[in-house]
């Protein structure tokens, strides 16, 4: 498993994220302090997918199709086309708070058992399911996920074959990668070339192209590769900066390395979204 953990202020909100690397699966822990996500936003799938989302609201409101807000714990699986890959008419959800806390595990849907779709509403876990969300929140560490894990397969949630399967060390080539990858990801430097990588990793980029596409593929990284998932990873970090209270449209493209508001529409344009400051508007954190 591989995991980093990275904190971005932005005006008066806070994203902090750790991801978890799994070979048959990727966690995330988000804490999201006065910013909004909704997943109508989410960049467009370039291809189908066979992974599903159980996605667990720990602190903050959550809502589906802009309806009635809910508050407290709550646990939903969602399709690969209600989170990460939005498709027209999938319903949508949205999910904010002061702070909201959200851990989220992509999963192969053959390994999920419960039933898929978040219109299924949410789904009932036990106390100890629950006490482990609260440890891997407290402690954000790998063993606090594995815990995790374990209690979802005994609750029968996920199946027994995918908690024990996970590979406590990886091989080294993929550890010395990771090292140069995680102050990447710390800084949320989406705009890193794979020529600046090289010169840190001291490979060649014939051989950094290859061990990232093994990366990529061994650990379902996001899109087709390192350069799509640079690209899907911006975009989502636009999406939800532009939530924030008090910032603007331009604020948010130097944020995430755009250089310019003219190339942050672009680049939603290339995506099939609005345009910055519509989605701006669709998403503002609700006033207090």
């Amino acid at each position: 498993m591989l995991s980093a953990t990275s904190t971005r202020p932005f005006g008066q909100s806070t994203l902090k994220t750790t991801i978890f690397l799994e070979r048959r699966f990727r966690a995330h822990l988000v804490v999201r302090d006065r910013l909004l996500f909704d997943s109508a936003f989410a960049p467009p799938a370039k291809k189908p997918s066979a992974f599903v989302h159980l996605y667990a609201q720990l602190t903050g409101t959550f809502s589906i199709d802009r309806g009635e807000p809910f508050t407290g714990p709550q646990a939903y699986v969602l399709a690969e086309t209600e989170f990460d890959r939005m498709t027209a008419g999938s319903s949508s959800f949205r999910s904010w708070g002061a702070p909201g806390t959200i851990v989220e595990l992509r999963i192969p849907g053959s390994d999920l058992r419960r039933p898929v779709g978040i219109k299924n509403g949410r789904i009932e876990l036990p106390a100890t399911v629950w006490d482990a969300y609260a440890r891997l929140q407290a402690e954000s560490s790998e063993a606090a996920l594995h815990h995790l894990m374990v209690r979802l397969g005994e609750s029968g949630v996920l199946s027994s074959d995918l908690t024990s399967s996970i590979v406590a060390t990886e091989p080294d080539r993929f550890v010395r990668l990771w090292t140069v990858l995680r102050p990447l990801y710390e800084d949320l430097a989406t705009s890193a070339s794979l020529k600046q990588i090289a010169i840190v990793a001291k490979l060649s980029l014939r051989q950094l192209g290859r061990d990232l596409g093994d990366l990529t593929r061994t650990f379902g990284l996001f899109g087709a590769g390192f350069r799509d998932a640079m690209r899907v990873l911006r975009l989502r970090a636009a999406v939800l900066m532009l939530s924030a209270p008090g910032g603007t449209p331009s604020d948010v493209a130097r944020a995430v390395g755009y250089g310019s508001l003219d190339a942050m529409g672009r680049a939603f344009r290339d995506a099939a979204l609005p345009a910055p400051s519509v989605v701006q508007d669709a998403v503002r954190y609700p006033a207090e």
